[in-house]
């Protein structure tokens, strides 16, 4: 997995490529909520080049998103593959997080 960070347009995005697993979600959540401990909003994950994403990444994103929600933060995601984006239907965290197409989208609204 690789995690780059930039700002856009007052946003911090996160751009993750790879695998989001056992192994590597602790790398992601030490970025995550290293941002989150700074009360960054909005925060934008792009899913992108997402390959897959298991039960320890899902928590990772859950966690973030309450770390968030104690400051009214925002996080959104973004770009998020068909594969991936299955396994946050089967959990209904499409109901919880809020999930967007592209970047362009989130900034559209």
């Amino acid at each position: 997995m690789k995690i780059e960070i930039a700002d856009s347009k007052g946003m911090k995005i996160l751009s993750i490529s790879g695998d989001i697993d056992m192994h590597t979600s602790p790398d992601l959540r030490r970025e995550l909520m290293g941002l989150v401990h700074k009360k960054m909003t909005p925060i934008l994950v792009d899913f992108g080049s997402v390959t897959y994403i298991d039960s320890s990444g899902i928590a990772t994103f859950v966690e973030g998103l309450k770390g968030m929600m104690a400051y009214g933060g925002k996080l959104k995601l973004v770009g998020i593959p068909p594969k991936v984006m299955e396994i946050f239907c089967f959990a209904k965290l499409d109901r919880v997080f809020e999930i967007h197409g592209s970047e362009e989208d989130v900034c559209n609204r």
